[in-house]
């Protein structure tokens, strides 16, 4: 009997491999709000530590507090600014997800289209077996 073959097979590759760089781009996205999320941190950081520096001294002067509030205000806008870019980010990734689980249903498709196929293909090659130890058997005997 002829090998397996399914007429679909680049059809299957190519879903397979769109899934993938969906897959990573959705790693791409998710890469990139963790790098916000950090990046926000480390605002949050510096502004605690600026706050700290100047409120430790035993004596402040009204320009110091200046200073201070307006590098709070500037954080402060970057803060807000990242959180922006957060929200944004992440409905890049809810949409990414989206896209991901769509590829992974079409892929999914053709593989089990596929693994039936080599299923009825597997028990026709097994019958057409069965049935030539039949006839070798039976001209044997005669």
């Amino acid at each position: 009997m002829k090998r397996f073959s399914f007429p679909l097979e680049r059809v299957r590759r190519f879903r397979s491999e769109q899934a993938s760089l969906e897959e990573s781009k959705l790693r791409q996205f998710q890469g990139y709000l963790a790098a916000l999320g950090s990046e926000r941190r480390v605002l949050e950081l510096a502004r605690a530590r600026s706050e700290q520096g100047v409120l430790a001294q035993p004596s402040i002067e009204a320009r110091e507090l200046q200073s201070l509030e307006a590098y709070r205000r500037h954080l402060g806008n970057k803060v807000r600014d990242l959180e922006k870019h957060q929200r944004q980010c992440e409905a890049q990734v809810r949409e990414q997800r989206q896209r991901l689980i769509e590829a992974r249903q079409r892929a999914g498709l053709l593989d089990r289209l596929k693994q039936n196929g080599l299923e009825e293909w597997t028990a026709a090659n097994n019958r057409e077996e069965e049935a030539l130890v039949t006839e070798l058997y039976l001209a044997k005997r005669r």
